[in-house]
């Protein structure tokens, strides 16, 4: 033991004195460590921890389709059928979730509702953390007039006072008791504050609420069969008399794959990136153990000489190896928790919980022990090496430095390996910054900058007449049109990027219903007048939405260039006549034609567009567009202002500025650039750092022949050349080697990209000359420090 811990405070000696070296691997490993720690405890979270459900793998949820939308609601005469006559199943329980106005103690907001039916916690195996569940609030007699809390909303309304049941609300202006609190890890749905009973045989939810079903399989009962029956049953219940307006298709979905979706894909690419960026810092980090312990052959030499042991020697190098894995790791740990910050900011909440993202022990210790592997495997081998020398052979050996190619063969396959570990993610990012570049230039269609955007939202017990609606909005578009500095105004049901979309599809004059069916959906919104002019939207032919186009006035509607071309091609579009398949639409005259727009996503082609005339078609919700000289954040208080005027008891707005809005929409792609631009920048540094140790370490070893060749007349440019070219030569080699595994890469990016091909010549152009500029500065500085050692000086190296 008095050996050991003499072992350990020559270690802690040598890597005081050694402050440069030391730095270098404990912050290689720290910073891989706390990158992959992070980023793998996020995998976890999202893709391979379980559900906090027992036997998550039997959820499934079920959606009914049609060949143009694989995902729609579940209707309650569906839901019937299902629950009689499908035995693939336990139970078959829906929801439906709302925004609703919600009043706590004088306090109004917009919140998301759930209404579910009794069996859905028991379902899932959720027990309520407070009072009752759904299934024991439905057998009394007020079960319309009952509310479940979640537990963040219990905190946030009533600061998780254990006296919240039996307390009332207000939700949509009707007063709801507590009946209980839901538990922290329940997040099924983790946007929803509130949720209300859905009982089956209601007037209101046999006639029109449609819903997302939850389903458990039977034991042993796998996933493949249960969509062959539900598949067959669907394509049955459509040829019976009262199913044969019910989409015929039935899709079924593991829960856990729609809890990561859209995030699945990316995740796995971020874990295989930081993976690799891993490596790259194993490699580093046994090139430095591997350089320093060559370095101290002549020490070890004398050591050996002295009557130091082969054991004592290699343990030296173990415990210096270990304290440094353990520096690294402790460090390592910290980074890690940094990062974690970073991804609870930019992860999306419906995707992961942000108090449920935390370090993963184990993951932490798979990055720990794989360092530690690496410190003490590459601080062993040359140990055993080292001290098996000879020490007279050693000490004689060390002039002139014979055998140091051989010595140096596992260093410059290390750096090979760095460098095409290396270039793997670099193209990823570059991929992504053609990308973001892209994106940033698509042609929008409108003019988002000046435009502020207010999210309005009637409560339906309140304003249940049109007329009441009509006059709400209509009111309130005239007090905002008369602000000092505003230019416009406009209302619509949505505004581009903003993620609402009404979907309908669209007969023709003289058609039969049935041709809708064959046709994709078109997305319709309800537009004010001056909504167009509020967000630079051109007017190509006709006329747009005016004042006069109300319920007393003929039916119109405005529709976009795509939908103009594709329903009417070769021939105006004004003048016609359409048909949105919705209850009780007319058929609508076309009066005008507008510019396209990018309104799903700045990825897509614009799809087809009609515009239906405010006052003709009204809703509950509602988005008020305005152009001002003023920015948002100015204008906000004065919109806010406007709308107590008009409705005081209305909950306070959201407000935007429409540019916030874009760059929101490409957020998700940001992000995973970012990312991957951060991984790659610091495989690029490590990479570099790594050349510039083989290459310096070679330069020592040559400096007695560089020396030589300058006193017969050798040139400091020929010198330096001969080095660059030796580093040069290193990374082609790792760079042909990358290629092929950035070309996996890229294939894996495609579905993210935008504007650029996966296979980008600039992009496979510009990163390997990026990769050679680095590793030309990498071999210049060390090949000119040596070429500038005085011959004379240079003569006695070693000597």
């Amino acid at each position: 033991m008095s050996q050991l811990l003499q072992d350990i405070r020559q270690s802690l000696r040598r890597m005081r004195r050694e402050v440069a070296f030391t730095l270098a691997v404990v912050a290689t490993l720290a910073l891989a460590i706390g990158a992959t720690t992070a980023v793998f405890s996020a995998v976890y979270q999202v893709l391979l921890r379980p559900l906090p459900y027992p036997a998550p793998e039997e959820l499934v949820t079920l959606y009914q389709s049609t060949p143009q939308r694989e995902r729609l609601g579940v209707s309650w005469l569906s839901l019937q059928a299902w629950r009689e006559r499908s035995r693939s199943f336990q139970g078959l329980e829906g929801l439906a979730i709302r925004d609703l106005t919600l009043a706590v103690e004088g306090e109004v907001e917009r919140v998301r509702a759930g209404r579910a039916t009794a069996g859905l916690f028991s379902l899932l195996g959720v027990r309520p953390l407070l009072g009752q569940d759904l299934s024991a609030v439905m057998e009394g007699q007020d079960a319309a007039s009952v509310v479940l809390l979640s537990y963040a909303s219990w905190q946030r309304h009533f600061g998780g006072r254990p006296d919240v049941l039996g307390r009332t609300v207000l939700l949509d202006d009707q007063l709801h008791t507590v009946a209980g609190v839901l538990p922290p890890d329940f997040r099924f749905a983790p946007d929803v504050e509130v949720w209300k009973p859905l009982a089956l045989g209601q007037g209101e939810a046999a006639s029109g609420i449609w819903m997302r079903v939850v389903g458990r399989l039977r034991a042993g009962v796998p996933l493949e069969q249960a969509r062959a029956e539900m598949t067959a049953l669907g394509t049955a219940l459509v040829r019976e008399p009262g199913f044969t307006e019910e989409p015929a298709g039935v899709r079924l979905l593991p829960l856990h794959a729609q809890v990561a979706e859209g995030v699945r894909d990316r995740l796995w690419l971020l874990a295989g990136v930081v993976a690799l960026v891993l490596l790259v810092a194993c490699a580093n980090v046994a090139n430095l153990l591997l350089a320093r312990a060559t370095a101290r052959e002549r020490e070890v030499a004398v050591r050996a000489a002295l009557g130091a042991g082969r054991g004592r020697l290699v343990r030296q190098f173990l415990v210096e190896s270990g304290l440094l894995a353990l520096a690294g790791g402790a460090l390592g740990l910290m980074v890690a928790m940094w990062s974690l910050e970073l991804l609870r900011a930019l992860l999306p909440p419906q995707v992961v919980r942000p108090e449920a993202m935390r370090l993963e022990p184990h993951v932490l210790g798979i990055a720990l022990v794989l360092s530690l592997l690496t410190s003490l495997l590459f601080g062993l081998l040359p140990a055993l090496r080292v001290s098996r020398a000879d020490a007279r052979g050693a000490l004689g050996g060390l002039r002139g430095g014979a055998g140091a190619t051989g010595r140096g063969g596992m260093r410059v396959v290390l750096v090979v390996a760095q460098v095409a570990l290396a270039l793997i993610p670099l193209v990823g990012a570059g991929l992504m910054l053609r990308t973001l570049h892209a994106l940033a230039n698509v042609p929008l269609g409108f003019e988002p900058r000046g435009v502020t955007v207010m999210d309005l939202s009637l409560p339906a017990s309140r304003y249940q007449d049109e007329a009441a609606q009509r006059a709400h909005f209509s009111t309130l578009l005239e007090r905002v049109r008369g602000l000092p500095g505003v230019t416009s105004a406009g209302m619509s049901s949505t505004v581009p990027l903003w993620g609402r979309n009404g979907l309908a599809p669209v007969l023709l004059p003289g058609e039969p219903a049935s041709m809708a069916d064959t046709r994709e959906l078109v997305h319709f919104r309800t537009a004010s007048d001056g909504y167009f002019r509020t967000l630079g939207i051109p007017l190509k032919e006709g006329r747009a939405i005016e004042t006069w186009d109300g319920t007393g006035t003929a039916p119109v509607v405005v529709v976009n260039e795509t939908f103009a071309r594709r329903y009417f091609p070769g021939r105006s579009a004004v003048g016609q006549r359409v048909q949105l398949m919705l209850d009780g639409e007319p058929f609508r005259e076309v009066v005008g034609v507008v510019g396209d727009v990018r309104h799903n996503s700045l990825a897509e082609p614009p799809v087809s567009e009609a515009f239906v005339p405010m006052g003709q078609l009204w809703g509950l919700h509602m988005l008020l567009t305005v152009r001002a000289s003023q920015e948002s954040a100015a204008l906000a208080p004065l919109l806010r202002e406007q709308l107590r005027a008009v409705a005081p008891s209305l909950p306070r707005p959201t407000v935007r500025s429409l540019r916030e809005v874009v760059d929101a929409s490409i957020g998700d792609t940001r992000v995973l650039g970012s990312l991957l631009m951060a991984l790659a920048a610091l495989g690029l540094v490590l990479a570099g750092v790594g050349l510039y140790g083989v290459l310096a370490y070679s330069v020592s070893q040559r400096t007695r022949e560089l020396g030589i060749r300058i006193a017969l007349g050798a040139t400091e440019s020929r010198l330096v050349w001969s080095v660059v070219r030796q580093g040069l030569r290193l990374t082609l080699v790792g760079v042909v080697l990358g290629l092929a595994g950035a070309a996996v890469l890229a294939r894996s990016l495609s579905s993210v990209l935008h504007g650029v091909s996966a296979f980008d010549v600039v992009t496979f152009a510009v990163v390997p000359a990026l990769l050679g500029g680095v590793a030309l500065l990498a071999s210049w500085l060390p090949a000119r420090r040596a070429a500038r050692v005085p011959p004379h000086e240079a003569l006695r190296a070693d000597g």
